[in-house]
């Protein structure tokens, strides 16, 4: 939302509480606080009230005011709640009483929370510069650390308390840290970088849903490189995806620079900041830490290692309780990215009937596009005698042709089905494999010419007997027999 709505909202619960027991007792916390200093647009808009149950209770006391759209969600067991008012219909706003917590089992991130000061509220929260508090009845920002205004101003990330308290009581900051540093592109306070190196293990407490969705938020940074190389140095990555520490120290052939590691890392800059094409850019090569081998040349040769890579990106995914389609979207990215290899810097190597052959195995022109990104970054980013920069564009071109004319095989569908092709070379139903061999063949016509009719492919296939027929064993044993 913009800031002047922000300032509408706050001014529209200003004139709402006053003379009524929230009076003074309200403020608005965190990233909306940042954000308008900062001068940035505000995500949303999270409220600490200072009373016992106070954010459950503020909310339940907007609702009997007919003042929210339908009844708040709440959450008791964390005391917060969640609305949208009805003269701000499209902004969320999250309530919660201020409150201290107390770590007391360190196996476990969920703390016991009770209702407490706004000191109290402030010193437990991540950074100082999500520490900030304004006061909606008083029109003031509160900065109860000393250090929230000035690290913003300064471009410094660092804890409200001792950072070993910090990290050691919710390991997940760690990488809230590196996301915020990364965000805004500030430094991270050298004693919080060190706690975090000392702390890194303890994420091994942190549930893959919740892990899952912090990473994303890392990959959705504006260059996740920074970040991901920040998660390696602090010793977080192995508690993330593991399997991406063997490219760290894995060298390739003079066709790329640097490490695989350093290679995934600026591929995954250049594809769009959502967190399926990111994850597909940091993992397409993951397959060449199974498919290594020295060549005679002394360089690293990596045979193989598209088809290689579904397996270790299923078991990494699904570790952090990724969906299964998404999993199989990823998958099927990394195991393509290699499809126009060998088609040339401009595409002059690529037919019609290969470019089909991809469409046809894209399913539809958006995964098409998604492959394409994928391809055009991984082009990029070889050795600068080697990038393939036109390649991608030239494809793109050429498969608007297609379209255009009426030839592109996005959602083709053979016009020939199993029960004609059975009734044509009468075979019985148990002939599955005969048919699925016949099938791949007018497959095969079809990507030439897909402009085939039914009736032209039914010829083929009865050709396709003939053909069967005197290419038998029988038929090649008479021959034989008769020449003799």
């Amino acid at each position: 939302m913009t800031s002047e709505k922000y300032k509408l909202i706050c001014r529209y619960l200003r004139e709402l509480i006053e003379g009524s027991v929230w009076e003074g007792k309200v403020y608005t916390v965190g990233g909306c606080c940042r954000d308008t200093i900062i001068g940035a647009p505000i995500k949303d808009v999270d409220l600490a009230v200072a009373l016992p149950d106070g954010g459950i209770a503020f909310a339940e006391w907007l609702h009997k005011k007919h003042l929210t759209i339908g009844e708040p969600v709440k959450f008791r067991k964390y005391g917060t709640a969640r609305m949208y008012l009805r003269k701000f219909p499209g902004e969320e706003i999250e309530l919660v009483q201020t409150r201290s917590e107390k770590y007391t089992d360190r196996t476990s991130r969920d703390p016991s929370t009770a209702f407490g000061s706004i000191e109290d509220d402030c010193y437990r929260r991540d950074l100082t510069i999500n520490s900030l508090y304004y006061d909606i009845s008083g029109d003031r920002m509160l900065d109860i650390t000393g250090k929230g205004i000035a690290d913003i101003e300064n471009h410094l990330i660092r804890t409200p308390s001792e950072p070993d308290m910090t990290f050691d009581d919710d390991p997940v900051r760690i990488i809230r840290t590196v996301r915020f540093a990364t965000r805004f592109g500030w430094e991270i306070d050298p004693a919080a970088m060190s706690a975090m190196k000392k702390y890194a293990s303890r994420l091994e407490i942190i549930t893959p849903e919740r892990m899952q969705s912090e990473f994303d938020k890392i990959l959705e940074c504006p260059t996740p490189s920074r970040a991901l190389n920040l998660l390696r140095e602090v010793g977080a990555m192995r508690y993330i995806i593991p399997e991406l520490e063997k490219e760290y120290d894995l060298r390739q052939s003079e066709y790329h620079f640097g490490t695989v590691w350093e290679h995934s890392l600026a591929t995954a800059d250049l594809v769009p900041p959502q967190s399926e094409m990111r994850l597909a850019a940091l993992l397409h090569d993951i397959g060449k830490t199974l498919t290594a081998i020295k060549g005679r040349d002394g360089q690293n040769h990596f045979p193989g290692h598209d088809r290689r890579c579904a397996r270790i990106i299923d078991t990494a995914l699904r570790r952090l309780r990724y969906r299964t389609e998404s999993i199989d979207r990823i998958i099927f990215l990394c195991m393509n990215h290699e499809a126009a290899k060998r088609w040339g810097d401009h595409a002059q190597n690529m037919s019609d009937e290969a470019l089909r052959r991809l469409q046809y195995k894209c399913v539809d022109k958006k995964r098409f596009n998604k492959l394409m990104t994928l391809i055009d970054a991984d082009n990029r980013t070889y050795a600068p005698a080697h990038c393939m920069p036109e390649q991608v564009p030239a494809i793109m071109t050429r498969s608007q042709t297609l379209l255009d004319e009426g030839t592109a095989m996005f959602g083709y569908h053979l016009p020939v089905k199993a029960l004609r092709i059975r009734k044509i070379l009468h075979l019985p139903a148990s002939a599955e494999a005969e048919i699925a061999h016949i099938k791949e063949y007018l497959m095969r016509a079809a990507f030439v010419n897909p402009l085939l009719s039914r009736a032209q492919l039914c010829k083929m296939v009865e050709l396709n007997k003939y053909n069967c027929d005197e290419d038998s064993p029988k038929r090649r044993n008479h021959r034989r027999r008769k020449k003799s």
